[in-house]
This record gives structure tokens, C-alpha cells and sequence, in this order.
């Protein structure tokens, strides 16, 4: 947890005392955190979670994708899937809100988790959108190592994502990836507005 909690909070540009004083605590306690000398408690882990807009399951250095990709998601696997994007039939792409206990739909509403009594996954079925990457998402840690990785974009807008998808390249600092028309998605983004993957059908 060390390495991540310090990483995203320097992402975000914040001091510690800016944390901190948004948390409501004192510095000495995001310290520690960071320093791995003390545990937070799950209030305050899904406090970072939204001021720093990274997931829980990254902040405590968990790999998101470790579910598998084909079976649907477990109910109970909600609560540590905090702000991570599903995919239902119904809906489409929603985020995941354990705090409202609600998903979050691409208009914005809410979507209670007793609501939906259909099968929730993190990665459409095959067929069910024309999903064209192969296997399973690749990590941020892959995508780093790779030049060129297929994108699909988290969109309900069939058209969009079709429009969307393809191979693109790390550009620059290697903070994004562009195709050749100049359509751009950034890391930060990954796993809310888009997901790469090694090879496509």
C-alpha cells in the first residue's frame, strides 16, 4: 500500500498536509499509511478512493483484473470494486458506488444494486457488443511495456465505440495513447472510458 497510496496522491499533485486536511485528519496519519506503519480503516480507504479518484482495489495494490473475465461477477465482489466500471445487459457500462450501494449509469443516474437481478461482468460476454479484444484486459503494468495495444472503448453508444476502437500507439511521455487519427485516451482514464488488450479477432 506504501508505494500506491504516496504514487496516487503525487499523481493528483496534492502535499500530504492537502490530503490531509480533505480527509479531515492529521498528516501524521497519511504518513504512516504511506509509510505501511499503520492500517486504514475501509471509511477512510473509500475516502481516498474518491479524492484521489483511483479504485480501492489500486490503492491497496490489487490487480482489478484478477476476477475472472468470462463468469459473471459475484455480488458480494461489489464492495471491492469501488468506482470500477461493469457491464450488464440492460445498461450497458455502469460504475460500481459501494457508498450510494448503487451503480452509476452513463446518465449519470442511479442504479440500485438490488435493481438489477441480471448477471453483472466486468467485461461484456462475447457478442453481447462486438467486443473485439482478445483474453483479458491487459494490466496498466503491460501496457507500459507494449508499444501498440488494441483499445475498446467503456461506452453504451454502440457507434461511438466502434468509431473508437482499434490499435493504438504510447505517445509522448507514454501518459496516453493516440491511433492514427488522433483520437487520444489517457492512463488515468483506464478501466473507466477505455481497456487494452494484446491481440483482437
Amino acid at each position: 500500500m506504501r508505494n500506491r497510496l504516496r504514487q496516487a496522491r503525487e499523481e493528483r499533485r496534492l502535499s500530504a498536509v492537502e490530503l490531509a486536511e480533505k480527509l479531515q485528519v492529521h498528516p501524521s496519519s497519511v504518513a504512516n499509511w504511506e509509510a505501511g506503519r499503520r492500517e486504514i480503516s475501509v471509511d477512510n480507504l473509500i475516502k481516498l478512493a474518491d479524492i484521489l479518484g483511483f479504485s480501492v482495489d489500486y490503492l491497496l495494490g490489487r490487480d482489478i483484473f484478477d476476477f475472472s473475465q468470462t463468469e459473471p461477477v459475484d455480488r458480494e465482489a461489489l464492495q471491492i470494486l469501488h468506482g470500477q466500471p461493469v457491464w450488464t445487459a440492460s445498461y450497458g457500462w455502469m460504475l460500481v458506488n459501494i457508498i450510494k450501494s448503487a451503480f452509476v449509469a452513463h446518465d449519470l443516474s442511479l442504479v440500485p444494486f438490488g435493481d438489477i437481478q441480471e448477471d453483472i461482468y466486468l467485461v461484456p460476454p462475447t457478442m453481447s457488443n462486438s467486443l473485439r479484444g482478445v483474453g483479458k484486459p491487459l494490466s496498466l503494468d503491460a501496457i507500459s511495456e507494449r508499444v501498440t495495444v488494441w483499445v475498446e472503448p467503456i461506452t453504451v453508444d454502440i457507434s461511438l465505440g466502434a468509431e473508437l476502437r482499434g490499435w493504438y500507439h504510447k505517445r509522448g511521455d507514454g501518459r496516453l495513447v493516440e491511433n492514427e487519427y488522433g483520437h487520444r485516451f489517457y492512463l488515468d482514464a483506464y478501466g473507466v472510458k477505455w481497456l487494452a488488450f494484446e491481440d483482437v479477432t
